[in-house]
């Protein structure tokens, strides 16, 4: 990563810019060769160069040049605002004076110099893409591309912008066929630890610590992922970090209300499984599911809002007084108090029926496609099943990144009857993409690896098509199996909000009604995909979010 590689990564402040700055930090002298942070170093402070030069090196990959900041440029990422534990070092070259402004005050140099935070955010966002192209950077995860494990753990830290290496252990000799992605910090690596073939996922924390088969907050822990529950109450607590849930909490973080997101995996939700959304207003050009997610979090920390993955909530205690604390236990074993919670965990894609489709689940059959699932899948055969919006960005992401053909599996034989006119359009003009109306998936074919399905028609006509991998879009359902019964649903099981939540007899206030997005218990809400009648689409979703915060204020 050269510093001309991207001009807005590497941004010049002006002398007017840091004098702003000057009055929340302290200038230090450093001597050339003097260690400004470490490689593993949590809660780092901003350094911006006055004099000399501040190089940043790569430990894990033999000390090698990341970048070189120059007069007026400053060192740091995302990580200022995360907390998280940085994966380079800084080294002062000459005799060097940094401006050093303290991580506590990072925040409010973002929200009182809006000219500064621009150049320092855009450069958060584009830094670590740098970083993640870089390559050989952070921990490193050995498993077999086969492996359901070894793709979850992947999956994780993609979705949290976790800079990692994979070692694909089954295919040691095979030519590298993932490098330098750029949506997140994965590079593909055809080598094994110690020339042994581990029975499941491997990681290597890079402090000595090495993981066998581990959980998902074990993985967490070790990347430096990991935040610890808040213990004092919260204001909001948000369960989902999809459209709804970011939308809410930068709402309401940027007012003032004390945040806390919870998620079982990580930013996105199922807008992260989206390769392009082009239909979000403001992006005409459109952008990637895990753009819009990192955007988010950029801007929800920037106001102050926390998040923890991942992590599930496995109960929620209702307050028993109108202005009482809603208590969600977690399968950490935290307690999360919250004057107000919002329900946006989204919805679970409904999986295959299919025989045998259970054994393939993150190895040849997904139920999202970004780069984790498609680097498993080039230049083969793919299926993507299904003919709504989703299904349709998927097809289209295949087609141009990484599949020879693929064949769209419709149960119709109406491609719009569920999918934006501009998607049908583009799938109809590209020449790789089949369309298979009127079917069935009626048997899964494999071999130990997916090779196929058997197709059936509602003739019961039989045919068979070779593929690699199935990309699954078939319709969700809501993730609130931990709610209370008291919290009422629709027919569908979705949850009853607004009229008709006080239409449902399970209202219990007889001094109001609910707002529209409240659920059947007061201070609980509902937004986006999980809530009955909403329409499934990222725009919603925000507008949901949003509408939860603007009902909280007028309860308080």
């Amino acid at each position: 990563m050269e510093t001309a590689t991207c001009e807005g990564a590497f941004p010049t402040l002006t002398p007017a810019e840091i004098s702003q700055i000057s009055s929340m930090g302290r200038h230090r002298d450093f001597a050339d060769g003097d260690v400004v942070f470490r490689a593993g170093d949590r809660d780092i402070d901003l350094f911006i160069v006055i004099e000399g030069e501040l190089e940043i090196i790569n430990p894990t990959d033999g000390d090698r040049r990341v970048a070189l900041h120059l007069k007026g440029e400053f060192a740091g990422d995302i990580d200022l605002l995360t907390r998280r534990p940085v994966v380079v070092t800084a080294i002062a070259r000459g005799r060097t004076q940094l401006l050093q402004v303290p991580s506590a005050r990072v925040r409010e140099v973002l929200l009182r110099l809006p000219q500064i935070s621009e150049k320092l955010i855009r450069a958060f966002q584009e830094r670590r893409t740098l970083l993640a192209r870089h390559g050989n950077v952070g921990i490193k995860v050995q498993g077999p591309a086969g492996c359901k494990e070894t793709n979850l753990i992947r999956e994780f830290l993609d979705k949290n912008f976790a800079p990692y290496r994979w070692i694909d252990s089954a295919n040691a000799n095979a030519p590298d066929r993932s490098d330098k992605s750029e949506e997140s910090g994965r590079t593909r690596e055809d080598h094994s630890f110690g020339g042994e073939t581990p029975h499941g996922p491997i990681v290597d924390c890079g402090n000595g610590v090495v993981l066998t088969a581990p959980t998902l907050q074990e993985v967490a822990r070790c990347a430096g992922v990991w935040q610890a529950c808040p213990v004092e109450a919260v204001d909001l607590a948000i369960v989902g970090a999809g459209p709804a849930g970011m939308s809410s909490a930068v709402y309401a973080a940027s007012e003032g209300l004390s945040t806390l997101v919870l998620d079982a995996l990580g930013p996105g939700g199922q807008a992260a499984a989206s390769s392009k959304i082009e239909n979000f207003i403001g992006f005409p050009s459109g952008l990637s599911g895990t753009e819009l997610a990192t955007r988010a979090v950029i801007q929800m920390l920037k106001f102050g809002a926390q998040i923890v993955a991942p992590v599930r909530v496995v109960r929620l205690d209702p307050s028993r007084e109108a202005d009482g604390l809603h208590l969600l236990h977690l399968d950490c074993g935290s307690v999360v108090k919250a004057k107000n919670v919002l329900i946006a965990g989204g919805l679970t894609w409904r999986h295959l029926t299919a025989l045998g489709t259970d054994r393939y689940e993150h190895v040849g059959i997904y139920y999202a496609c970004t780069t984790t699932e498609t680097t498993l899948h080039q230049g083969e055969q793919v299926a993507v099943v299904r003919a709504g919006n989703s299904a349709g960005q998927a097809a289209m992401f295949l087609a141009e990144q990484c599949a020879h053909t693929v064949h769209i599996l419709m149960r119709g034989d109406d491609l719009g009857a569920s999918m934006s006119r501009y998607l049908v359009e583009r799938i109809e003009a590209t020449k790789n993409i089949q369309i298979h109306r009127n079917v069935e998936i009626s048997q899964i074919l494999a071999d130990g690896k997916l090779r196929g399905v058997e197709l059936t028609t509602a003739t019961g006509n039989r045919s068979t098509i070779d593929v690699g991998a199935l990309f699954v879009f078939i319709g969700a359902v809501p993730q609130i199996d931990w709610l209370p019964s008291s919290v009422a649903r629709d027919e569908k099981g979705f949850l009853l909000t607004g009229a008709e939540a006080a239409s449902s007899g399970a209202w219990p206030l007889k001094d109001r009604a609910p707002c529209p997005v409240e659920t059947t218990i007061p201070r609980l809400f509902a937004a986006g995909d999980v809530r009955s009648g909403s329409t499934k689409r990222v725009g919603f979703a925000v507008g949901d979010g949003a509408l939860a915060v603007a009902c909280i204020h007028t309860l308080r």
